[in-house]
C-alpha cells in the first residue's frame, strides 16, 4: 500500500477577504435581526400592490396592439408595454431588499418608483388617445400608487432605515 499525503492547507487570510463579494454585498441585510418601521413595511407593501396594476397597463397596450392598433400608435403602445413592464418589475423586484435595509436597492426602487410614474403618465396619454376605458382605468390607478410609493420612498422613515452610511441628522445641524 502506498501512503498519501495530503497538501499542506493555509491559513492565512487572503488579501481581499475583508470585502464581501459584490453580489452578496448589494443584496446583504445591513440591519440584521432588527424589524423594520411600520411605515417601511407599508412601504413595500404598496410596492408590491402597484406592479400589478402597471402590469395591466402593459397587458392591456399587448392586447390593443394584437388586435390592430391604428398605424399612428403603434410605436407608443409598444414604448407603453415595455415602460410598463420594466416600471412594473423595477417597483416589485427591489421591495424586500427595501425591507432588509440595502441603500443601493433602495436607490434603484427611487429610480423605479420615478420610472413608474412616467409610464402611468403615458399609460393616461394613450388612453386619451384610443378612448380606451380599461387602459384609462390602469392608468388612473397606476398614478396614484405611483405618487403614493414615490411620496413614500422619499420622505417618510424608509429613509432613515436605508441610510446606514450616513445617519439622520436633527434638524438644524449642519
Amino acid at each position: 500500500m502506498q501512503d498519501t499525503v495530503s497538501s499542506p492547507t493555509s491559513v492565512a487570510p487572503r488579501p481581499f477577504s475583508v470585502v464581501p463579494p459584490p453580489a452578496r454585498s448589494l443584496t446583504a441585510g445591513r440591519r440584521l435581526g432588527a424589524q423594520p418601521p411600520q411605515d417601511v413595511r407599508q412601504t413595500c407593501a404598496l410596492m408590491f400592490v402597484a406592479a400589478p396594476v402597471l402590469a395591466l397597463a402593459a397587458v392591456r397596450a399587448g392586447l390593443l396592439l394584437h388586435q390592430g392598433a391604428p398605424s399612428m400608435v403603434v410605436v407608443d403602445l409598444w414604448l407603453l408595454l415595455v415602460a410598463g413592464s420594466l416600471a412594473a418589475v423595477a417597483t416589485a423586484g427591489p421591495a424586500l431588499p427595501v425591507l432588509r435595509a440595502v441603500y443601493t436597492l433602495w436607490r434603484c426602487a427611487q429610480a423605479g418608483a420615478v420610472l413608474a410614474l412616467g409610464a402611468s403618465v403615458g399609460t393616461l396619454y394613450m388612453a386619451a388617445q384610443l378612448a380606451d376605458t380599461l387602459l384609462l382605468g390602469a392608468g388612473v390607478a397606476g398614478a396614484l400608487l405611483s405618487i403614493m410609493v414615490n411620496i413614500a420612498l422619499w420622505s417618510t422613515g424608509v429613509i432613515a432605515w436605508c441610510d446606514v452610511e450616513d445617519p439622520p441628522r436633527p434638524y438644524g445641524e449642519a
